[in-house]
């Protein structure tokens, strides 16, 4: 099948109609039709409804189903593009990452900044998302590498690049009396504390009090730990966050860890039996290199 019967097909689903997606993509309306008219003989099924008829589009059931694989097959299509330009034009194209939310900011600091530093014209498409899509994103080809901070669904799946290990840790203003000093926290100091938790770190929080028995004052529940530094950052609340040895601590903001052993790994993986690109391969290298790593 014409991938462009693929991406015009898109383009009209995205547009909601024909008239629509042809002025945005510059293909005539009837070649836009006879398109339609092709993939439903070669799928053996109506995608369009019909009572709507083929300017105002409704799919049908195998629509949305072709719509979701079309999707897949035209950004499996670019990668592939994006990767063999990267190997015979040296270092330019597109590197694919999908990785944790939280991560973004380290990833930005310590791998895409000193890389673009090097390799100017190399760019990024990261996908930010959460353990499994995230996973799912990586096995299917959409993107050529995965950093979590979550454990992997399937681990059989993939082959493990690097793992860096992550511990619990407090952040909040340096006038803070809490932080004066550098050893461990325990329950009992921050009882009295208001903390911010972040959604990946929130369960396990709570059990570290628990285990003390004592009930956390948190004060915000958050989704990104980003959000919950900005707590920290605001004198609002103490931070507790999942923090690498690595990490740059925010300007203004003091850490300390917390007498725990609750750890988490942060993962760098691909798919079993993947031969990263040229340029991925240089990009890890520089993060390893930031990371103080050889």
């Amino acid at each position: 099948m014409n991938l462009d019967f693929y991406r015009n097909f898109i383009a009209m689903v995205e547009a909601g109609g024909m008239n629509r997606a042809a002025k945005e993509i510059h293909v005539a309306q009837p070649a836009l039709t006879r398109q339609l008219q092709v993939l439903e003989k070669e799928y053996g099924a109506v995608l369009v409804k019909p009572r709507k008829g083929r300017h105002v589009l409704e799919l049908t059931e195998a629509g949305w189903i072709l719509y979701r694989q079309a999707r897949q097959i035209c950004e499996a299509d670019s990668t592939a593009r994006s990767e063999i330009a990267t190997l015979e034009e040296g270092f330019t194209g597109t590197l694919h990452i999908s990785l944790s939310p939280s991560l973004t900011p380290i990833i930005i600091e310590k791998g895409i900044r000193p890389f673009h530093r090097q390799y100017s014209n190399m760019t990024f498409r990261l996908r930010e998302s959460y353990q499994i899509p995230l996973a799912e994103e990586v096995r299917r080809g959409v993107s050529e590498l995965g950093i979590t901070n979550a454990p992997l669904p399937d681990p059989s799946l993939f082959h493990i690049i690097h793992q860096e290990m992550s511990s619990l840790a407090v952040i909040g203003q340096k006038e803070n009396p809490l932080f004066s000093a550098k050893d461990p926290l325990s329950a009992e100091d921050l009882q009295h504390q208001a903390l911010a938790v972040s959604r990946s770190t929130e369960d396990m929080v709570k059990q570290f009090f628990l285990q003390a028995g004592i009930h956390p004052r948190i004060l915000a529940s958050v989704d990104a730990r980003s959000s919950a530094i900005q707590m920290a950052r605001a004198g609002l609340a103490a931070a507790i966050v999942m923090w690498a040895p690595w990490e740059t601590i925010p300007q203004g903001l003091a850490i300390r860890p917390l007498r725990t052993s609750f750890h988490q790994a942060i993962t760098v993986f691909c798919l079993k039996g993947h031969q990263l690109s040229k340029g991925m391969v240089r990009f890890l290298l520089c993060l390893h290199k930031e990371l103080g790593r050889k």
